[in-house]
């Protein structure tokens, strides 16, 4: 099962996205800031390859959906402003919750809106599970926030650990109630020793604090997910196919390509078939 996300800012990289799509051989693919229409690019995709991309029904703004699954095999569970929630039935291996987001930029939310926008989103997938009855949850987009922020790492919000021995405990109680772990795999995606580049998105403040590299477009798991996923296979892409998306200083091509990086997951939900 191969998941790939990519914010677009807006740049029309059809060409590019196709590349990357076949390259990486995606199964679902979502998008944010796009401003590509649904026919290019599922023509575009679909040339020449026997597994076509569908459209599944999304209602959520902000966000596009793209799958090689049948449309039954893709149920809407939730959809809001800059979330999409899907059950997901491939052909092999168990199902499993899709939670897709693009929360709104720091440029017009303060850290407290994104604090409680993580507790609305964490809300939001209890509520999801506890509909389609288990936690395999898989999440994955745009938070707008790194690893260490509030409302990534705090029990009301999305409680989301760097570490994957503490996460497979599965919750720990918080003022009398139990709160339910996100393994977050992009904590190891920080700085110069990680696999690849230092972040995700390159953004040279002129503030006091200034990160310079943040890891705003990030993947977590629920723990009965990480028997299906290996460190090894989640990717900040930096190049497929002889497209280098990164300039010669290290940073991200905005002039030429987007100022996100895509990020490329695999899940091997198939060996528990």
């Amino acid at each position: 099962m191969n998941l790939l996300f990519w914010n677009l800012n807006r740049k029309h990289l059809l060409n590019e996205l196709c590349a990357l799509s076949r390259q990486y051989d995606v199964d679902i693919l979502v998008l944010a800031e796009s401003p590509l229409s649904d026919v290019d690019i599922l023509t575009t995709l679909n040339s020449g390859q026997k597994r076509k991309f569908l459209l599944p029904l999304n209602l959520s703004e902000r966000l596009s959906i793209y799958t090689r699954f049948v449309r039954k095999s893709v149920i809407p569970v939730s959809d809001s402003v800059g979330i999409a929630i899907k059950q997901i039935v491939p052909p092999l291996g168990p199902d499993f919750i899709l939670v897709a987001v693009h929360l709104p930029s720091k440029l017009h939310l303060s850290e407290i809106d994104h604090t409680m926008l993580s507790v609305r989103l964490s809300e939001m997938v209890c509520e999801a599970e506890q509909r389609v009855g288990h936690q395999r949850t898989v999440g994955i987009g745009d938070f707008n926030m790194n690893p260490f922020e509030n409302g990534m790492v705090t029990a009301d919000g999305l409680h989301a650990v760097m570490d994957r021995k503490i996460a497979l405990k599965k919750e720990r109680t918080v003022q009398g109630k139990a709160r339910s772990f996100f393994y977050n795999p992009m904590w190891s995606r920080l700085g110069d020793l990680s696999y690849g580049p230092p972040g995700t998105y390159h953004y040279p403040s002129s503030g006091q604090a200034c990160f310079f590299w943040n890891s705003f477009d990030q993947v977590l798991l629920r723990p009965s997910l990480l028997d299906f996923f290996s460190d090894q296979n989640l990717e900040v892409v930096t190049r497929f196919n002889g497209t280098n998306l990164l300039k010669e200083n290290g940073q991200p091509n905005k002039q030429q390509f987007s100022d996100h990086l895509p990020i490329f997951i695999n899940l091997s939900l198939e060996e528990a078939a």
